[in-house]
């Protein structure tokens, strides 16, 4: 399996599914033109899923169709083949040759803007319906628990509005992909002010299947949960958190620093601090 490039890693990566017709020129200089469909998107890039055999390199239009006979339009380069889906699918890492082109229509915040949120969700303004990934502070964490949206000014509407989480335009297959592998720091330790928070996480780990497990709390600088699994101390995974079923879920990674069992429960509760990525280049 390939790393994915540091293309794809300047903005948080969205697991979100839409479609999209790709066409490139063949070697044989013939016209193919294809539907595909992303499994990851992210401010210059994503995860495509096709059934032709690319090589390294390979230039791509891309389009989506917006309302009525619109269509939105972008020129992105293979960067990587990530995994092969069985029986004829290809995983690959686009990345998308004009930083401009907002292709997906979901804006990215810078990741440091990251470093002080609790939690991070695919939104939408229940108004516009324009979709931005979004750090939640204490408060609209909290709102979020309980009313499963938020209340935040629309850049769009120019006006306050209510927040909800983004459903993928196509629902997702029984089998998620595999979690890949980046060169990563750890977030240094230190004091952070921990909030209680009953929400869904979903945990992935490379080879196994993922996991709906509970969060106990948040910090801005990790979290606590309780899972059916052991992990130990220094297992690098994966997590979304808030997690509902069926919306683009934001994945990034943590590392392990203890693991406890639970044996009146049948579970373990583990305390895990968020990786810090690479910074963009």
């Amino acid at each position: 399996m390939t790393t994915l490039s540091d293309g794809l890693r300047q903005s948080d990566r969205v697991r979100f599914r839409m479609s999209v017709e790709a066409s490139w020129v063949s070697s044989a200089g013939a016209t193919i033109t294809q539907n595909a469909e992303t499994l990851l998107v992210s401010r210059n890039g994503g995860v495509l899923r096709l059934t032709e055999k690319l090589s390294m390199g390979q230039e791509l239009h891309l389009r989506r169709s917006l309302d009525g006979d619109q269509w939105k339009n972008t020129r992105a380069r293979v960067v990587a083949e990530i995994d092969q889906d069985p029986p004829n699918h290809f995983l690959y890492a686009v990345h998308i040759l004009d930083p401009r082109a907002d292709f997906w229509d979901i804006e990215f915040p810078a990741p440091h803007k990251g470093e002080e949120a609790l939690a991070r969700l695919l939104m939408e303004c229940s108004f516009c319906q324009r979709r931005e990934v979004v750090y939640l502070n204490e408060i609209q964490l909290k709102s979020f628990e309980v009313r499963k949206c938020i209340a935040r000014v629309c850049k769009l509407c120019d006006s306050p509005s209510i927040w909800i989480e983004s459903q993928s335009e196509i629902r997702d297959p029984e089998n998620g992909m595999s979690a890949s592998h980046v060169d990563e720091r750890v977030i240094p330790r230190r004091n952070r002010t921990r909030i209680k928070a009953r929400v869904l996480a979903s945990i992935r780990h490379r080879g196994f299947q993922e996991e709906i497990a509970v969060c106990e709390d948040l910090s801005k600088g990790g979290l606590s949960f309780r899972s059916r699994n052991q992990y130990p101390e220094g297992t690098r995974l994966e997590v979304a958190v808030p997690f509902t079923p069926g919306t683009g879920a934001i994945f990034v990674p943590i590392r392990i620093v203890f693991s406890q069992a639970i044996p009146t429960a049948g579970l373990y509760r583990h305390g895990a601090a968020y990786i810090k990525p690479p910074l963009d280049v």
